[in-house]
């Protein structure tokens, strides 16, 4: 059984150069790739994609808490008690110096939610940062009194 191509000479429809460049061409390599089956993603609630989920949240996780530890305000311990609420609707305070209380209070400073592996711990940070930290998640943002963002209390 002779091949297209030998056909094609013997006949002389084409010549040598014609069948060294064709057989040289893209096209040849694309038809071995075009039999192949494209790589789709995952279907949602499949385990892969669960895996995906898991994964795209520890990244974002990493990131906050890398970001939170680089610039968070060490709490001042004193008499005023501040309270904000949590992700899981329950109050938390956090017994604060009174100049700690009125930054917070004067959007100087926010609460914000550092999620440390086992563990969401809470932590204080610049209003600024906390206005970065709400573009990458809502959730992490529990208090902050700002100007183009407020959290934590009834804004009217």
């Amino acid at each position: 059984m002779q091949s297209l191509k030998d056909k094609l000479l013997k006949a002389g429809l084409v010549t040598e150069a014609d069948a060294a460049r064709a057989s040289s061409s893209p096209q040849s390599s694309n038809a071995k790739r075009e039999g192949a089956i494209p790589k789709l993603p995952p279907l949602p609630g499949s385990p892969a994609a669960q895996r995906e989920a898991s994964r795209a949240q520890l990244e974002l996780d990493r990131q906050i808490r890398s970001r939170v530890l680089e610039v968070q305000v060490p709490v001042d311990a004193g008499a005023t008690t501040f309270y904000f609420v949590t992700r899981k609707n329950k109050a938390r305070r956090l017994d604060l110096s009174e100049a700690q209380a009125k930054r917070l209070e004067a959007g100087e400073l926010a609460v914000v939610e550092r999620p440390d592996p086992g563990q969401i711990e809470h932590a204080l940070v610049p209003a600024a940062v906390a206005v970065e930290l709400h573009k990458l998640s809502e959730k992490v943002v529990r208090f902050l009194n700002h100007s183009d963002v407020k959290i934590g209390f009834d804004a009217e």
